[in-house]
């Protein structure tokens, strides 16, 4: 009974240490176990280590591009399922909240990649952007070792144990800020639902956003709170980022 235990103990223990190799650490992040180590050992080797190198030495400049692609197709995927009423644009938006650089650079400063590049560089010098370079190669080394079923779920295992899968969900509120910058200009803010009907079974909404009396922008949903928010989204757009009122924009 007390082997057990001791041996769960071990197990727990082991997981809250850092790891030490790239084993570890894949299995770590990704949930995944490394077959062909070739492809993780490529995946963490800047550029600079190629200057003076006559072995075939190759960098993970190829497997960032690869990994990029899959990283993408994954994440899109994911909005797919998640979003089914999302339209282009806004999964576009929300995609890029997960697939930008300010992003992969966080996640691959918090797996401490840096600990894992081999660089000529000193480890006090390498960059953050090595660093969500280095965590692309990585995804495509993954890619490569188990196919695309298989890294979808360790992209996405990684992403969620980062928090960055909830950046999708970071909207802006077209609405509160329309309704600060009424009340900062002293004018009148209101929404008005124009429409009201089906299309395939399935509730929409036409909504006026109304600032003195007059229409600044429209909007289309499923509820009327999406509709709000695409008015306001519309008036947002003409009122203050272009500052001509108009008669504001449509968002459909």
């Amino acid at each position: 009974m007390t082997n057990t235990s001791s041996n769960g103990l071990s197990k727990l223990v082991f997981w809250k240490k850092p790891p030490r190799t790239i084993r570890q650490l894949v299995r770590r992040e990704f949930g995944v176990r490394i077959r062909k180590v070739q492809f993780y050992h490529e995946a963490l080797t800047h550029s600079s280590m190629l200057d003076g190198d006559a072995t075939g030495l190759r960098s993970n400049e190829r497997l960032e591009f690869l990994g990029d692609s899959a990283l993408g197709l994954v994440v899109a995927s994911f909005l797919y399922e998640s979003f089914p009423e999302e339209q282009e644009g806004g999964m576009t938006q929300r995609k890029s909240k997960i697939v930008n650089r300010e992003t992969l650079n966080r996640v691959g400063e918090k797996m401490d990649l840096k600990a894992f590049i081999r660089t000529k560089m000193r480890k006090s010098d390498v960059p953050a952007t090595i660093l969500g370079n280095a965590l692309e190669a990585l995804i495509g080394a993954i890619y490569l070792d188990h196919g695309y079923n298989r890294t979808s779920k360790a992209v996405m295992r990684m992403l969620k144990k980062h928090g960055a899968d909830d950046k999708v969900h970071e909207t802006v509120d077209f609405k509160s800020k329309l309704h600060l910058w009424s009340q900062r200009e002293k004018s009148s803010l209101s929404f008005e639902v124009i429409r009201e009907y089906q299309v395939k079974g399935k509730a929409c909404y036409d909504v006026d956003v109304l600032i003195d009396e007059v229409k600044r922008g429209s909007g289309t949903g499923n509820s009327k709170k999406s509709a709000e928010q695409r008015a306001a989204r519309g008036a947002w757009r003409s009122i203050v980022e272009t500052g001509r009122p108009g008669q504001g924009v449509s968002e459909d």
